[in-house]
């Protein structure tokens, strides 16, 4: 196989199962359980996997463009990539500070609807980046 398919099947996986859970989970789970917060407690679980699930595909990812006889390899994707998935591992961590597990309460609601706000943006820009980045291997040539 090559590496620009590895790399489209690394970035598919990821985008397979992150359009997956938005899409469907996270709105049928706020439907079953009724509520945005209940529906809260659960994706903040699932993050953590779709986090490792992340650094696991993207330092992957990094490794097949440091491997690929190119011309064109972009150092900015991976500083993109790695930035904002950085901050995003940030923000979950001050995220998870703020709720309280064994009540099921948000310590401060203001600070936790805006940050999960900027969360949200990042993993769409996150998102559209991974699905550029398919699209871009998509079209280019085998080189290796």
């Amino acid at each position: 196989m090559t590496l620009r398919l590895i790399k489209i099947t690394l970035l598919s996986i990821w985008w397979g199962a992150f359009t997956f859970y938005a899409g469907i989970v996270v709105p049928v789970g706020m439907k079953v359980l009724g509520s945005h917060t209940q529906m809260g407690f659960i994706t903040q679980e699932v993050a953590q996997y779709l986090n490792f699930l992340s650094i696991v595909i993207f330092v992957s990812y990094s490794y097949c463009l440091k491997k690929t006889p190119t011309q064109r390899h972009s150092l900015v994707q991976e500083i993109l990539m790695v930035t904002l998935l950085g901050f995003q591992l940030i923000l979950h961590y001050y995220l998870t500070d703020l709720l309280d597990f064994d009540k099921q309460i948000i310590y401060n609601s203001a600070l936790f609807y805006l940050l999960h706000r900027i969360y949200l943006i990042v993993e769409t820009i996150i998102w559209l980046t991974v699905s550029g980045l398919i699209i871009k291997n998509l079209f280019e040539k085998d080189l290796d």
